[in-house]
């Protein structure tokens, strides 16, 4: 029999409690297969793989391609008239994800027991997005869950779009970066030894340059286990401090305040600030419920705080633009336009048509930055090379000038 294996843990006629596995379509058939059998079941979950447990364990979210297309599909299902539990279905037999198929199976159990469908979601909030089931729950309230789905898949196309641009255009440059870096080590673990092999040979007194080069050389070749730990260790602490609440605001602010890097985090933060403002106003939710919301997605500490201060500020009966006008991140342009939106009671349009205005702001910087970034980098890369170069031959010309002298450094004939 095709299907799914399910854990379960039964009793049967004489109240012995009996565990082991079963396989069928859906956790209703498993349920029945053991009646047939005078079991009642007790519990019963799907058998996870390893990479589900993995993922329980790392509580890695799911990519927000693979939300795009899971919502974008559910909309087109749920408003041709498709039964949810029956799209639940369809969508976890075709989706690629695992970490996502795994959870639409075991919502698809629970909504089977009578759950709701943001109640069954809810229970995977370490692997979604805090608006997607805050909208689920907007859009069970109204009965309109595919709209919302329509809405989240929209939200979760342009988030997408934004993140590929950006990954787009450092790709280059970091290509450029891996591929000079692995010159230089080439060069100072290969190449440089011979000729320090030369020069001590020769017994020459080398310039400062070399010397630095030789030290550089020698410690990378005969230590390279040290620096690999080193980088490993600097990597785990880095890691293990931005995820410390100090750690992440030092790295929030940090960011906000680097040349170049500064402005475009901040038009992506106000940028993602808008578009998902706007998508939850659009989907009913109340203003206090959706910034809270916001504050959790919106990417930056910095940010957080402020959109917390301006929650209380509504919460005493005042409008969130006064207290935005003082932010070190929102621009002025925003700040107006969000206080001309809640003057006229169409915040949620004015919220879009923001995020739109600082997508391609966000776009454009990212073209600016790649043209500055390469130059750079090419100049960085011909700096370490002709360092690499003046610290080689400033000795060999005065190996050449003493042969043709009479004789090498040191009393060599």
């Amino acid at each position: 029999m095709g299907g799914v294996s399910y854990n379960y843990r039964a009793r049967n006629l004489s109240g012995r409690l009996i565990t082991g596995k079963v396989e069928a379509g859906s956790p209703g058939e498993a349920i029945a297969l053991l009646r047939e059998k005078n079991l009642f079941v007790v519990k019963l979950s799907p058998v996870r793989s390893l990479n589900i447990d993995l993922d329980r364990v790392f509580k890695r979210r799911i990519a927000v391609r693979d939300l795009a297309v899971f919502c974008r599909q559910f909309a087109t299902m749920a408003g041709a008239g498709i039964p949810l539990l029956q799209c639940l279905n369809i969508l976890a037999c075709q989706t690629e994800n695992k970490k996502l198929r795994g959870i639409l199976v075991e919502v698809a159990g629970e909504i089977e027991k009578g759950k709701g469908l943001s109640e069954s979601f809810r229970g995977y909030r370490e692997h979604l997005p805090e608006i997607f089931i805050n909208m689920l729950v907007a859009g069970e309230v109204s009965g309109t869950i595919d709209q919302t789905l329509e809405r989240l898949a929209v939200h979760f196309e342009k988030d997408h779009q934004l993140r590929e641009k950006i990954k787009s255009a450092m790709a280059y440059p970091a290509m450029i970066a891996g591929m000079a870096l692995l010159s230089v080590l080439v060069l100072i673990t290969l190449i440089v030894p011979i000729f320090a092999d030369i020069f001590a040979q020769s017994g020459a007194v080398l310039p400062l340059p070399t010397r630095i080069l030789m030290g550089i050389s020698g410690a990378l070749t005969g230590y390279w286990y040290l620096f690999l730990a080193g980088m490993a260790g600097l990597f785990v602490a880095a890691r293990q401090g931005i995820a410390s609440e100090s750690g992440r605001k030092f790295v929030d602010r940090l960011l906000l305040q680097i040349p170049v890097v500064g402005p475009l985090a901040t038009k992506t933060i106000v940028s993602r600030f808008s578009r998902t403002l706007a998508t939850l106003l659009r989907s009913g939710i109340p203003l206090l419920r959706s910034l809270e919301t916001v504050e959790k997605v919106v990417g930056n500490s910095i940010a957080a705080k402020e959109i917390a201060e301006a929650m209380r500020n509504i919460k005493e009966g005042e409008r969130m633009a006064p207290v935005l006008i003082k932010s070190k991140i929102f621009p002025p342009m925003a700040v107006n336009m969000i206080g001309i939106g809640e003057e006229s009671g169409a915040l949620d349009g004015m919220l879009e048509k923001l995020a739109a205005f600082y997508e391609q702001e966000v776009e454009a910087m990212i073209a600016r930055l790649s043209n500055i970034v390469e130059p750079l980098l090419i100049a960085v890369v011909g700096i370490l090379v002709g360092f690499i170069a003046i610290s080689i031959y400033f000795p060999l010309f005065g190996l050449s000038g003493a042969i043709q002298g009479g004789g090498m450094p040191g009393g060599m004939p």
